[in-house]
């Protein structure tokens, strides 16, 4: 079966395997365009509690689909490494987070050094949401792939994703006061995916 590290490893290098150099340049582009043109041209906006909010939770974007992909490629054969993989998701989604945020900031104060700094209240908060929110995709996009496939965990994510740009647009004041409850939430959802996992396998 092997333990958590083994398959943490294993996953790893099969993920590094799957995103590559053309993934690698998308991944570079992406923290380009977020991380420094928008923070560069829109600075005030940027700077918003709910736009800080917003990119906080980003790594869903990318935890879940790694997830539905991975599952889709090898079927996982024990809860370690189900559990694996989701860590595995979780902290490639936070890390390409906490490199679009990083670069954001320091285009933002090297270009405008006398910007006030944001709310670091609102900062943590969003920021535990986001990491709940994409535990709880990726479990979901997880026992989506085993129980359906890969096909339909995608499309899931797809109508949860325009859910969520959707209440952004409408909804978007929320996001920082509700952030707390909603990582909640996250959590139980989260918990009810790794049931549906086991019970999958």
């Amino acid at each position: 079966m092997g333990s958590i590290p083994d398959h943490l490893r294993r996953e790893g290098a099969a993920l590094s395997e799957r995103i590559g150099p053309g993934g690698l340049a998308v991944h570079i582009a992406i923290i380009a365009v977020f991380g420094v043109v928008f923070p560069w041209i829109r600075p005030s906006v940027f700077l918003e509690p709910v736009v800080i909010a917003a990119y906080a939770c980003l790594g869903v974007l990318f935890a879940a689909p790694a997830v539905a992909q991975g599952f889709g490629m090898k079927r996982p054969q024990s809860m370690n490494e189900v559990v694996a993989r989701l860590l595995l998701a979780v902290t490639y989604g936070e890390l390409m987070t906490g490199l679009i945020l990083a670069a954001a900031f320091a285009t933002i104060y090297a270009t405008r050094p006398y910007v006030l700094a944001p709310d670091v209240g609102t900062l943590l908060s969003a920021g535990f949401f986001g990491l709940t929110a994409s535990l709880a995709m990726a479990a979901v996009a997880g026992w989506m792939t085993l129980a359906l496939s890969a096909a339909s965990a995608r499309r899931l994510m797809r109508v949860v994703f325009l859910v969520l740009l959707f209440l952004f647009f409408f909804r978007s004041g929320w996001l920082p006061d509700v952030a707390g409850e909603a990582a909640l939430v996250s959590l139980a959802i989260a918990a009810a995916g790794l049931l549906g996992l086991r019970r999958a396998l």
